[in-house]
């Protein structure tokens, strides 16, 4: 690993005492109102140096989502965070790709490897010649749909990030595949139960299903219903979760556990300063912020209980 990260990683301490706390948490959520919210989210330093419209949480939100953007553009050394810049670059081609077939203004998350411009370019050309790969095969892939599936775009997306992921963790080192592999097995697990529930074809689970997990046979269980996931779960670290998902039902909250024990992985291992290791837990930590903000909220513009609150959140502190 480069000793460039050392410096890196010394600049991250420096920024850490910017993060939430319980203690800050707890007071967003004891917040009754909007207007509340807005200022309880300034005074901890949520959206410093924005220049928005006073309550206008959409704005303060995209402004934190670009600082986080920016930081991992800034923070990436020889390549080493691309795996997660590129997360924006394949959610930014959904969005100019479902633009392109419904007409609509297109909305945009911030930039990745490439300028959010520069891919809506892509897609606009007659040819897949000179766009990069797997960007190349995925707008191929696109445009064969005819705008026909949702679901099939966005599966044909999900699949090219990870394509690239997997070839790209290299220089992150073990706890980089790790992660990814973990992820992707956290996102094939949640697709089979919600399409179990549903009573989805096997063909439907299959298109979206991600390659590159543990769990690599599920698509060929699939028939066999939940309780087969739960057989191929035992010995694993989804065991226990996965049991208890079947058990009561609760999708959102085997997501969050899961949010948490993935964003630990990276928290466990923060002090390795020659690794990236301190880099990606500040940046998904900031990511978990901003969705905790958001559930914050949307449950207090809402009337929504603290406890149901509590159950979607995500765990963002040491």
């Amino acid at each position: 690993m480069s000793d460039k990260f050392v410096y890196q990683n010394a600049r991250v301490k420096c920024m850490e005492s910017s993060l939430f706390t319980a203690q800050s948490v707890a007071r967003l959520l004891e917040c009754t109102n909007a207007e509340q919210a807005y200022r309880a989210l300034l005074d901890m330093g949520f959206g410093a140096g924005a220049s928005v419209k006073e309550g206008d949480f959409d704005a303060l939100f995209a402004y934190e989502e670009e600082r986080a953007a920016a930081f991992l553009r800034e923070f990436n050394v020889d390549g080493a965070l691309n795996a997660f810049l590129a997360q924006y670059d394949f959610l930014n081609l959904k969005l100019m790709y479902k633009s392109m077939i419904t007409g609509k203004e297109p909305a945009t998350a911030p930039n990745g490897l490439y300028e959010a411009g520069e891919i809506k370019c892509w897609l606009e050309q007659e040819t897949a010649r000179d766009i990069p790969e797997p960007f190349a095969e995925a707008i191929t892939e696109l445009k064969a749909l005819n705008g026909t599936s949702p679901h099939n775009a966005d599966a044909v997306a999900d699949k090219a990030l990870f394509k690239y992921v997997f070839v790209s963790i290299k220089k992150g080192g073990k706890i980089m595949r790790e992660y990814f592999e973990r992820k992707v097995d956290v996102m094939n697990i949640g697709a089979f139960l919600r399409c179990c529930r549903l009573g989805l074809p096997k063909n439907y689970f299959e298109d979206g299903f991600i390659a590159g997990g543990e769990l690599s046979d599920l698509p060929l269980i699939y028939e066999s219903g939940a309780e087969a996931l739960k057989e191929k779960c035992k010995g694993t670290v989804y065991a226990q979760s996965v049991e208890k998902a079947l058990e009561d039902g609760n999708l959102v909250a085997f997501e969050a556990e899961w949010d948490n024990a993935l964003l630990k992985m990276w928290k466990d291992n923060k002090n390795d300063l020659f690794g990236v290791a301190p880099i990606v837990a500040f940046y998904l930590t900031k990511v978990t912020q901003i969705l905790v903000a958001k559930l914050s909220v949307a449950g207090i513009k809402n009337g929504v209980e603290q406890a149901q609150i509590k159950e979607r959140m995500r765990e963002i502190y040491a």
